[in-house]
């Protein structure tokens, strides 16, 4: 306060003193300038000439503030936009996660060129880019993402391989995974998704190789993993049990289908469904003396009811043998019908007709099913121990089971 009214006084002090000092001799300046002559007093032209500073000096002064000024609204109006795209990417991971792709792409895609890392907007947007069906979208931003940042290659990698395989573009997400691998070999997710392609793709003899890694660094359940191994397995040995068919390579590429059976590890050699799969293969390609002697040394060691169903309808070397084998197991499993039944059917081999029929009744007896009550059925029409109102029920259920082709005796004619 006390300096205002110091300024005042001294103001005015000032001023009085100006006017003082005109009122006494307010003088006289004359300028020429060519055909200009400028005439005034001396006071008028100081006053003049402090207007013209003052009005210098109060130009700059505004064109500093103005520049300060703009300088500062684009430095809020830059933090604004920042802090919009932060908004905005924020909402766009919420609608990916609530699983809106449309929202989530529209919002992750339009704040990404301002958000701290545009490479993961442009990454997320992609997916759900795709999941919205929106497939040259995705692509579009996956090339963005690249071109921003190529130094994040693997990452995009990996979006891409799952936009693929969500696309079901198998052979192109295969060649992205393979690609990828070169990156990281033992990359856990990658190798989750090489396992799902080759099995979209049934490429079963690339997924028994990858069957080690995917244990060692996969980070799978074991209980998963064994399934899994189980199918890749078996579907191996049919598919080249069909390539050997097609091709009719049944005798000379027999050895193919055993190296396979050799290289097949340990624990699914004596699973039941495996050696159940790999007898089906050796009868398919009329190699039925290797199944007999395959067949006869699971069972003498892991006994399952399937397999000596199995036993049952093939031909070995020597049948003779092959019913002895048989009827020796039934001294150790006296009451089973599916060994029975089995012995019936090699009992037919060996043409012993009333025999066969008495495994047959036995079989029957513990447990009647299906095949067990056409077999008896059959053999019946042959001894002419059916009647007729009978025989044509027997014909149909014959048929439809598909019983297996084996000796039978000669018909006799049906007595009235």
């Amino acid at each position: 306060m006390k300096s205002i009214l110091v300024l005042f006084i001294a103001g005015t002090s000032i001023a009085l003193a100006l006017i003082f000092a005109v009122l006494q001799d307010p003088g006289y300046v004359r300028i020429s300038v060519g055909n200009w002559l400028i005439e005034s007093n001396l006071w008028v032209m100081i006053t003049l000439n402090l207007l013209f500073v003052f009005s210098i000096v109060l130009f700059f002064n505004v064109k500093r503030r103005l520049y300060q000024s703009g300088k500062s609204i684009g430095s809020k109006l830059g933090l604004s936009g920042t802090k919009r795209a932060y908004n905005n990417t924020q909402k766009g991971f919420l609608s990916l996660l609530e699983g809106d792709w449309g929202r989530a792409n529209k919002l992750l895609s339009r704040s990404a060129t301002k958000a701290g890392k545009p490479v993961i907007n442009y990454l997320a947007a992609a997916h759900a880019a795709n999941k919205y069906g929106q497939v040259k979208d995705a692509e579009s931003l996956l090339k963005k993402a690249y071109e921003d940042n190529a130094d994040s290659s693997f990452a995009i990698g990996v979006v891409q391989a799952q936009i693929q395989l969500q696309q079901e573009k198998y052979e192109p997400c295969l060649a992205t995974l393979l690609r990828l691998r070169k990156q990281q070999s033992n990359h856990p997710y990658v190798l989750k998704l090489l396992k799902k392609v080759y099995v979209k793709l049934e490429d079963w003899q690339h997924l028994v190789k990858l069957m080690p890694v995917l244990r060692k660094d996969a980070k799978i359940p074991e209980t998963k993993l064994k399934k899994l191994e189980h199918i890749a397995w078996n579907k191996l040995l049919i598919q080249k049990s069909d390539e050997l068919e097609k091709n009719h390579e049944n005798q000379a590429n027999t050895n193919t289908l055993a190296n396979l059976w050799k290289k097949m590890p340990d624990h699914l050699r004596f699973e039941t469904q495996t050696v159940k799969t790999y007898a089906e293969q050796l009868i398919r390609l009329n190699q039925q003396n290797e199944c007999e002697v395959l067949l006869r040394k699971i069972l003498n060691q892991h006994w399952h009811d399937e397999l000596i169903s199995i036993y049952g309808v093939i031909e070995g070397k020597d049948i003779s043998s092959q019913l002895i084998t048989a009827e020796n197991w039934l001294k150790e499993r006296p009451n089973n019908p599916a060994l029975l039944l089995a012995l019936g059917r090699l009992t037919l081999r060996n043409e012993r007709w009333e025999k066969a029929m008495e495994y047959f009744e036995a079989s029957k007896r513990l447990q009647t099913t299906q095949e067990s009550h056409a077999e008896v059925c059959r053999l019946s029409l042959r001894l002419n121990q059916a009647n007729h109102e009978n025989m044509s029920n027997f014909d149909d259920l014959i048929q439809t089971l598909g019983l297996p082709e084996l000796p039978l005796p000669e018909p006799n004619p049906i007595s009235e």
